[in-house]
């Protein structure tokens, strides 16, 4: 085990049996229709039930105080390209008076940490999710992240997608990006792209307004129907609101930090520089402030300056583990940061 069982909470309606409709982790899902969407404290449509992750399971370390390309830089994010065994990290540049809030670093390693490849990208946002579709053994694959950085603390307005380009640098608005901005009626702004590898399925977190009491959904669809833009109401299969810090019992300094997709159920991950850390589990066919489990993990508890950054599905030999990351800081002039990744890999039975 790589962190204790302290903080375990279980809570909200309709605690499921934990495998439904036949073996493996997930089945077919149940599209969703045109209807109107409701109020935010309801869900439309339905995924198949799979098995979910034990949050005080076993798991391991497998990247440790990496050092990423821009050392000055915080990592925000992180995911996998499942097929060519490479991770790609998001860096923010911290905004100053040149306006480079949207500024980031991505830098493609391997399973180890080790830094292979690097892409500069402008006037994107703050990085704090994306996703990887791979495009096949040998190629480099498609990179989902929020892009046209805003005022918001340099958070992205849009959804890109676009290919990886080692020693690349892309700034917004170029031809090469496809805009994926989802289309559903309730997206205000700001939305936050996780990629189900396991399921092939594209989750958003959105906000649906613009108001500083926003309220947080998010929508899933299939990947076939993501890259083809498809991201209407019509083609959802499922969407919820996502319950607030009050409802997780949080307080406003347990900062949300990532958030990912495996099957029936979202993992998110909550946490400020130098205080506790939690994983969440959403059942994508629950409802309003509802959550499935909550853990405090002590993964990385020895790390200087651990802040949680990022989540992601990591396959291996096909199996589903849960990914989640820290940040380090080593006090300097100017301070350096590095990143590690845990994982869990039990499913409860």
């Amino acid at each position: 085990m790589i962190d204790g069982t302290s903080g375990r909470d279980r809570r909200g309606p309709n605690r499921r049996q934990i495998l439904r409709g036949g073996a493996g982790i997930a089945g077919a899902a149940v599209v969703g229709t045109a209807a109107p969407l409701l109020a935010a404290g309801t869900a439309e449509a339905s995924v198949a039930a799979s098995k979910h992750f034990s949050l005080s399971g076993s798991g391991g370390n497998p990247i440790w105080r990496a050092t990423l390309h821009q050392p000055y830089w915080a990592m925000q994010s992180f995911a996998f390209d499942n097929v060519n065994d490479r991770v790609y990290f998001a860096q923010h540049r911290i905004g100053d008076s040149a306006g480079h809030n949207g500024d980031l670093w991505i830098s493609q390693t391997d399973l180890s940490g080790n830094v292979l490849g690097t892409m500069a990208l402008h006037g994107f946002g703050h990085g704090s999710s994306m996703g990887v579709e791979p495009t096949g053994a040998g190629n480099t694959p498609y990179l989902w992240i929020e892009g046209s950085d805003s005022d918001d603390n340099g958070a992205g307005e849009k959804l890109s997608r676009f290919r990886f380009g080692d020693g690349l640098t892309l700034e917004y608005g170029a031809s090469s990006i496809y805009d994926r901005t989802p289309t559903v009626s309730s997206f205000v702004k700001l939305p936050r792209p996780a990629i189900d590898p396991y399921t092939n399925r594209l989750l958003i977190r959105y906000a649906t307004s613009d108001s500083a009491s926003r309220v947080w959904r998010l929508v899933v669809f299939d990947m076939a129907d993501a890259v083809a833009g498809r991201l209407s109401d019509g083609y959802r299969l499922v969407e919820r609101a996502i319950p607030n810090n009050d409802e997780l019992g949080l307080t406003a300094a347990d900062l949300f930090q990532g958030i990912t997709l495996c099957g029936q159920y979202a993992y998110l991950l909550y946490g400020g520089p130098g205080g506790p850390s939690y994983l969440v589990t959403l059942d994508l066919n629950d409802t309003g402030g509802s959550y499935y489990d909550k853990f405090e993990t002590t993964a990385g508890a020895s790390l200087p300056g651990r802040e949680p950054q990022g989540a992601a599905i990591w396959l291996v030999s096909g199996a589903p583990r849960l990914a989640f990351g820290f940040s380090s800081k080593t006090s300097g002039d100017p301070d350096t940061l590095d990143a590690s990744v845990f994982y869990k890999s039990d499913f409860v039975s």
